[in-house]
């Protein structure tokens, strides 16, 4: 299982968002090369980077970061945020990013998801964001009427790298993961599933790892704010999840 690290870039500055709240931002690091660099040097291959400003304005705010760390460290990128349009997902394929998350238009433009699927197989990933079963949308602003297990069938076989699925009410507060929604998804569906929102302990760590011994679709893990906090230490994080 992979160990993602996390980084929400607001205003060119490392936050973290409880339950994705502007309202109720946290600063920490204000220089996000910087914080890429920490998690490398801890052992981290792959970084999750979202671009905050992008994903509420609904267009490129932060991307030019994501390229600048790709550039000057050897790691894996996994990048979201305000990425509307197969322009922006080959503008940055082609800076070497590794995988693209598409969120709003996978939930609202699903024909468009689907193509920029089949023209960049294996580079994109899927963000399904929950609130209360229901996928959420621009930079989780919006709810839809639309189920997570809805979502899953309409993008199984199609080419998507893996889904990445939060837990909106679990995000950012660090009350835990969701084991129950999560392993229903993981027995509802052959795509790899990265999971998100609410790891507060190494000891949530051991359980996705036993879940995953069993699950063999769970990918890997998103971890934010227990880092920032210090609550988990990224060495430790990648050796439990091995």
């Amino acid at each position: 299982m992979n160990l993602y690290p996390a980084i929400d870039i607001k205003d060119g500055k490392c936050i973290r968002l409880k339950k994705g709240r502007l309202e109720d931002i946290t600063f920490y690091n204000p220089d996000p090369i910087d914080q890429a660099c920490q998690f490398i040097n801890f052992g981290a291959k792959w970084i999750h980077i979202v671009d905050i400003d992008g994903a509420f304005k609904g267009r490129s705010v932060n991307h030019e970061v994501f390229i600048k760390i790709k550039k000057k460290f050897n790691c894996f990128l996994q990048v979201g945020g305000g990425i509307r349009n197969q322009e922006t997902v080959e503008f940055l394929i082609n800076n070497e990013i590794d995988r693209v998350v598409l969120g709003t238009i996978a939930l609202n433009n699903k024909n468009l998801c689907k193509q920029i699927c089949r023209y960049f197989p294996d580079k994109i990933a899927v963000g399904i964001d929950a609130k209360k079963g229901l996928v959420a949308s621009d930079g989780w602003s919006k709810t839809s009427k639309t189920k997570v297990s809805e979502m899953l069938k309409i993008y199984e076989g199609i080419g998507v790298s893996s889904v990445i699925f939060t837990d909106i009410e679990k995000d950012g507060v660090l009350a835990g993961v969701s084991f129950d929604q999560l392993e229903n998804i993981l027995n509802n569906t052959s795509l790899k599933i990265i999971a998100s929102g609410g790891v507060s302990s190494l000891n949530d760590l051991k359980k996705l790892k036993q879940i995953g011994d069993i699950k063999k679709n769970l990918d890997g893990v998103i971890v934010g704010r227990a880092i920032y906090e210090n609550k988990i230490n990224v060495n430790e994080a990648i050796e439990i999840l091995k």
